[in-house]
């Protein structure tokens, strides 16, 4: 695995097998509050310790979802142009 930086998906940890909903529920909102806290201080590193985080994760926000909009955006172009998009 040299040069990698995600190791590959065999090696993800794996969810008990006798895991009931409630506990997988619980371990994907861990995982996204550590993921929150990442981009928190990512964000945090940018702007530096007197800057305002409030702001900045709206514009960081902001950025993503006119990204997610391109996006589906030029995916439903596609699928128009393909003839996918007669309906009826």
């Amino acid at each position: 695995m040299p040069g990698q930086l995600i190791p590959p998906p065999e090696l993800a940890p794996a969810v008990p097998k006798d895991a009931t909903s409630q506990q997988c529920i619980a371990m994907w909102v861990d995982l996204m509050n550590a993921c929150e806290q990442f981009l928190l201080a990512g964000l945090r590193r940018e702007i530096g310790p007197d800057g305002d985080l409030k702001a900045a994760y709206r514009a960081w926000y902001a950025e993503q979802m006119e990204e997610h909009d391109r996006t589906v955006r030029r995916m439903a172009e596609r699928f128009n142009r393909s003839g996918g998009g007669d309906a009826g």
